[in-house]
């Protein structure tokens, strides 16, 4: 009787441990298997903002190109008109405008923009004073800078699909003055752009933040 005890005691012992470990076993390969889901949807959510970021220099860089088509009688005053406003054309900076890098029409420096394809199937810029620049964590900033996906390309139109997980996208615009004020009819004017998209999802609390920066000429002013 006492040598059956001790073989009861035994097993039950050797199926705790066999337990033990297999319970570490599942707990481990569920910590794997979580942090592998977080790294997938951290990484997918980051090349989906970089996509976000790089559209909005091309459309930003379609803006330009519509201008010099648009307006090609002055490529000078109207490459870098806002919405294309045809009342560029002959509007000189240093008759107009005491500001070298902008004039009465332009697009402006040290402004963030929000960007959508009008009726025209146009990209028209849009911009507030109102907020802090990348101010995500304010609310009426995200929802001015939200962006959303329509047939394909994100835009800021507010009409179109839900984005998960939820994007802002803004555009910062900073003229490089150069030799314009001296030699403005042979200078090269240049604006950077920055485009700036910011998301957060449940790989972290805190924003997320990609910067992609380009800088335009305005070459053919030089034609």
């Amino acid at each position: 009787m006492k040598k059956i005890l001790k073989i009861n005691a035994t097993s039950i012992v050797e199926a705790m441990v066999v337990m033990l470990i297999v319970v570490t076993g599942v707990v481990w390969m569920y910590n794997i298997l979580t942090k592998s889901t977080q790294l997938t949807t951290n990484v997918k959510n980051k090349i989906q903002a970089i996509q976000i970021a790089r559209q909005w220099i091309e459309a930003f860089t379609n803006i330009r190109d519509t201008n010099w088509i648009l307006f090609s009688s002055d490529y000078l005053n109207c490459w870098n008109v806002l919405n294309y406003n045809p009342q560029c054309i002959g509007d000189d900076w240093w008759i107009n405008d005491t500001d070298w890098n902008a004039t009465t029409y332009d697009i402006k420096e040290n402004q963030n923009y929000k960007i959508y394809l009008n009726e025209d199937n146009r990209w028209i810029l849009e911009n507030t004073s109102n907020f802090t620049p990348n101010n995500f964590s304010n609310s009426d900033y995200r929802n001015f800078f939200k962006v959303w996906l329509n047939n394909w390309i994100y835009t800021q139109s507010g009409i179109t699909e839900e984005l998960i997980p939820f994007y802002t996208r803004e555009i910062k615009v900073n003229y490089l003055q150069e030799d314009w004020i001296t030699n403005w009819n042979e200078s090269d004017p240049k604006i950077k752009i920055s485009s700036i998209v910011q998301r957060i999802d449940n790989t972290s609390s805190q924003a997320h933040k990609i910067v992609i920066e380009q800088v335009l000429s305005n070459w053919k002013s030089k034609k």
